[in-house]
């Protein structure tokens, strides 16, 4: 019972691709089939020059909660996909939404400081006041609006094979 305990376990981190969610690669965000529209999309954007995922959807203020939160966005993630309760329009939750935020104005603190005089107001500011937050204007960068799992059906992306072995899919097809 032990040794089946520790194979599905190894079979279970083979098969989620575990090891991947520690890097900085967009690929590892198509491990789930639903993020293809937000990697397509991303992929096209001139975003995709000089950032990956992590640029925009971490924390970047210190390392401790970089991994914390990534640790648990992905935690929620895979609960979310794992047992199929993903909307048909994904959204980033409230605390995602703040990083995002964090991320445009770290980044584009020259242009929002020195020449537009925006990128004042940090994301509680606007959640208080019921401000703007910058995806209110720029609601195509980088991801094209509001991506549905359908948004962009030809899309060529990355998608990981299949883990399951071909013997077991003709038994599956067979049936």
């Amino acid at each position: 019972m032990l040794g089946v305990i520790c194979g599905l376990g190894i079979f279970t981190v083979y098969a989620s691709r575990a090891w991947s969610y520690v890097s900085n690669e967009p690929e590892t965000c198509v491990n789930c089939h639903i993020m293809g529209p937000f990697y397509a999309t991303w992929n096209h954007s001139s975003h995709a020059r000089n950032t990956v995922c992590n640029d925009c959807h971490v924390p970047h203020d210190n390392v401790f909660r970089e991994y914390y939160f990534h640790a648990m966005d992905g935690l929620r993630h895979s609960t979310v996909f794992t047992l199929g309760l993903e909307p048909q329009v994904p959204q980033a939750i409230s605390g995602s939404q703040a990083v995002i935020m964090e991320n445009c104005i770290r980044c584009h603190t020259q242009l929002n400081t020195e020449f537009v005089k925006t990128g004042t107001q940090t994301f509680k500011m606007i959640e208080k006041s019921n401000g703007k937050a910058c995806w209110d204007c720029h609601r195509d960068v980088p991801h094209g609006g509001k991506n549905s799992l359908s948004s962009t059906p030809n899309a060529l992306v990355p998608y990981p094979t299949s883990e399951v072995p071909e013997w077991l899919k003709k038994v599956i097809k067979e049936k």
